[in-house]
């Protein structure tokens, strides 16, 4: 072939070679516009079904909110969202969708929607769909009125409810799993809001399963139960919120529930020396007056221990024993009555509103003697009872303002039970050491009253909670800032509210201990008063580290205390809230979240 030849036949090979591969990438294009305008397609027909879903599903809940007799009629609706929610999440499923979630920043956001819709759909057909009805149920097993609950109604909805706590918590974490890399905003938000959904869902479901797995035995299904209850006051701080002032028999059986004897706390006291003995680490923190007082068996965040330690006092003074003990703060009095309507105790009329000012402060000033100050105190507690279990308390607004209180830490319960402990413990209800976790809240910042006065109406402050991950060094910098808000005159008080005189401590001198508790997770190897080192008393109580240091106030002064603790390296805890003592007065909690190291 000559020369001339081999050219036009190279030339035409080449010619050849680029119309393939025109056309190849031409194909890959149409390839490519296909499936793009199919999952655009396909994005369109899921999102107009998913908008349609979000405000019904907006409604469905509401209606079942305010009225969970409502939940039953329900249904028919929540099976409508249901369908929709399967279709949506068939457009989103197929093998083009997810191939496309390869695609840089594009990827992450078919991604995130996929994910969105697919923990929407199990959690209106698994979560709520098949608990509707059980709501209506739990509803109409209880009358206030009768103060009885029906315990078979109960344990008849234990099945379904945890099932569906278990499909919200996959939901839930489908939703985090979601909430991640470069989203733009109309899906973050869409994403936030699906989570905030779905989350209180969950808290809700979550609650009523434990419920209905706790209150028959509670309840008294199998004989009758005997608690103690113990009305703590604020305006004298302890671990759980406040010293019990006033104790409350009160007894179930067969689901019916009734308040017993009214006493006080001498009635409880044993004889001097004859208190209950402590182990050497609680006496090394909070001395042997933590087995000695009623008032102060709160003294310590182990809230096991202070429902055991009010056990044994019972028995020793009454002879019988306790089948738990339910403590509940001043403040909570607040909440209940903002779903009660006031009440009137000693010619006084309680609102929502100055239940917090004439219980943490006037009944000090107006009533001088202590002994009356019981009275009025168990007269409080049972008008308080009566009103709670009236025909015109409306039982969604109470169950609601419980939740909050219990949510605030304001409500604590433990079982003598084990089985009935074991289902309670790691919740709100569980006490201020059951719930810290390396998950969220691995410290605590508490605070117990040394004035033995009514002061602490007059403390305010900020506990924070941060943590550094540096080279070699975790740490978490838990920080309590107290501040005295007593006027100055304060010390021409009843000696009620100033203390009977505690040794060093000037009339008006509030008198704090401050408790820093970790999980196991962590070790302290600080603590600091307005940034000086202070001596560090610390010891392990149920494994988890305890430190503890006391402050004295003058009227206007302000005192900072922070205490250090290192990770252990093995650990990685992550910080998102700080769990506090509940006060009644103003004390803002703050959080740097992250995850240490």
């Amino acid at each position: 072939m000559s020369d001339r030849a081999r050219r036009r036949a190279t030339k035409a090979g080449s010619a050849k070679t680029r119309r393939i591969v025109f056309a190849g990438i031409g194909a890959l294009v149409l390839v490519v516009v296909a499936c793009g305008s199919w999952v655009g397609v396909r994005l369109m027909m899921s999102y107009g079904q998913v908008s349609a879903v979000r405000a019904e599903a907006r409604s469905v809940i509401a209606t079942i909110s305010a009225d969970p007799a409502a939940g039953a009629s329900s249904a028919a609706r929540l099976r409508g969202l249901d369908a929709r929610l399967d279709d949506a999440q068939g457009l989103t499923s197929d093998v083009v969708w997810r191939s496309w979630e390869f695609v840089p920043f594009l990827g992450d956001n078919l991604r995130a929607y996929r994910l969105t819709v697919e923990a929407l759909s199990v959690a209106v057909g698994d979560g709520l769909t098949p608990v509707a009805a059980d709501f209506s149920t739990l509803a109409a097993s209880v009358s206030l009125s009768s103060r009885t609950v029906d315990v078979a109604a109960l344990s008849g909805t234990a099945g379904d409810l945890g099932e569906a706590e278990g499909a919200l918590a996959r939901s839930e974490q489908t939703l985090a799993d979601a909430d991640s890399g470069a989203l733009v905003p109309v899906l973050a938000s869409g994403v936030r809001e699906a989570r905030d959904l779905v989350g209180d869902l969950h808290t809700t479901v979550s609650a009523l399963s434990i419920a209905v797995e706790v209150l028959p035995g509670a309840l008294g299904v199998d004989g009758a139960k005997r608690y103690a209850l113990l009305f703590n006051n604020n305006a004298e701080l302890r671990t759980t919120g406040g010293i019990a002032g006033a104790i409350s028999e009160l007894t179930t059986d067969s689901g019916r529930i009734e308040l017993g004897r009214q006493l006080v706390p001498d009635d409880l006291n044993p004889a001097e020396n004859d208190g209950i003995a402590v182990t050497p680490e609680e006496r090394a923190l909070f001395g042997v007056q933590l087995g000695e007082y009623v008032q102060n068996v709160s003294l310590t965040p182990d809230f096991v221990r202070s429902g055991e330690l009010t056990d044994s006092l019972w028995q020793k003074s009454q002879g019988t024993g306790l089948d738990g003990v339910v403590s509940i703060d001043t403040a909570s009095i607040s909440h209940l009555l903002a779903a009660t309507g006031p009440i009137t105790v000693g010619g006084r009329q309680i609102t929502a509103e100055n239940a917090t000012a004439v219980l943490l402060t006037d009944v000090y000033r107006e009533i001088g003697d202590r002994s009356q100050q019981d009275v009025f105190f168990g007269e409080l507690t049972r008008a308080m009872f009566d009103k709670l279990f009236s025909s015109s308390t409306p039982l969604v607004t109470l169950a609601k303002q419980f939740s909050a209180a219990a949510d605030e830490g304001r409500i604590s319960v433990w079982f003598a039970d084990p089985a009935l402990q074991k289902a309670t413990a790691g919740g709100a209800l569980g006490g201020p050491l059951a719930q810290l976790s390396d998950d969220g809240a691995p410290v605590g910042v508490f605070f117990a009253d040394g004035t033995a006065g009514k002061m602490d109406g007059y403390l305010e402050g900020t506990v924070t909670a941060t943590c550094s991950a540096q080279k070699g060094s975790r740490s978490i910098a838990a920080t309590a800032t107290l501040a005295s808000t007593a006027p100055e005159d304060i010390a021409t008080a009843p000696w009620v509210v100033t203390g009977p005189g505690v040794t060093g401590l000037p009339a008006g001198h509030i008198r704090t201990m401050v408790q820093f508790a970790g999980t196991d997770s962590l070790r302290p190897v600080r603590i600091t008063v307005d940034g000086e080192a202070a001596r560090m008393v610390t010891r392990m109580i149920d494994g988890q580290p305890i430190v503890v240091a006391m402050v004295d106030l003058a009227p206007g002064q302000v005192a900072v205390v922070e205490t250090e603790f290192t990770v252990l390296p093995t650990r990685s805890p992550t910080v998102d809230r700080v769990v506090a003592t509940p006060t009644a007065t103003s004390f803002e909690r703050y959080a740097e979240r992250g995850t240490c190291g």
